[in-house]
């Protein structure tokens, strides 16, 4: 037993770890605690010690994040597969087919190829389209008027007022639901613009990870029908 003890005190003093020790002589983490607690560790241990503990919860952190990715993945595979077999109820109806349309042409789908961020998100500054595409959210969403975030892209400033009112017409929506207006500057132009749009380009997102998913597996099924 004492000569256990002795190299277990030569190992700490080397800078292993309790973990690290126990697992090369299978002793108890309790027992090295005991024989340990009044060992004094010069500062080279010392640090050794800290840099292998954060080396380890580093890993750790990683296989956590690792084990959280594949979960969500699945799930959100699980829900992606569901909205393909829901999509079939609701074909019947013109607004669905029109709205599952418009934004596979024209709305965010990179969320469900890889990219991080998973929001639906349709952007065009076709009022027509806006009011379909809204129509189409509100019926088949099981969304209130509050989830709903709306944003401009302009090239002029001093449209934001007007483009405001004009988009709150077009949506139906309040000011509340519009977040801050995003200005675009040409640089091919040197900050010049001569034409552009008055009202500008607007997004409509919705942050809802479920619901992209939701309308990803609508779209699959919109792609078979092809």
């Amino acid at each position: 037993m004492r000569k256990d003890k002795d190299l277990t005190i030569e190992l700490r003093l080397q800078g292993l770890t309790y973990s690290q020790i126990s697992e090369k002589l299978g002793i108890p983490k309790s027992t090295l605690s005991f024989w340990l607690k009044n060992i004094k560790l010069g500062r080279k241990a010392t640090s050794k010690i800290s840099k292998h503990i954060h080396s380890t919860k580093i890993v750790k952190l990683i296989e956590r994040n690792k084990k959280k990715t594949e979960i969500a993945r699945k799930k959100n595979e699980a829900i992606r597969k569901l909205g393909k077999k829901e999509a079939k109820i609701f074909f019947k109806d013109p607004l669905f087919v029109t709205g599952l349309a418009l934004y596979w042409g024209e709305g965010y789908k990179k969320g469900a190829e890889g990219s991080k961020w998973k929001s639906i998100d349709f952007a065009n500054s076709d009022p027509v389209m806006i009011k379909v595409i809204i129509k189409f959210f509100f019926k088949y969403l099981p969304i209130k008027k509050t989830d709903v975030k709306v944003q401009i892209m302009l090239h002029n400033p001093d449209d934001n007022e007007q483009s405001i009112k004009f988009w709150k017409g077009v949506t139906g929506l309040k000011e509340e639901n519009f977040i801050k207006t995003s200005y675009v500057i040409s640089k091919s132009s040197k900050k010049k613009i001569t034409t552009h749009l008055p009202y500008g380009t607007v997004h409509i997102r919705i942050n809802n990870v479920n619901l992209f998913f939701k309308l990803i597996g609508w779209i699959d099924f919109l792609k078979e029908t092809m």
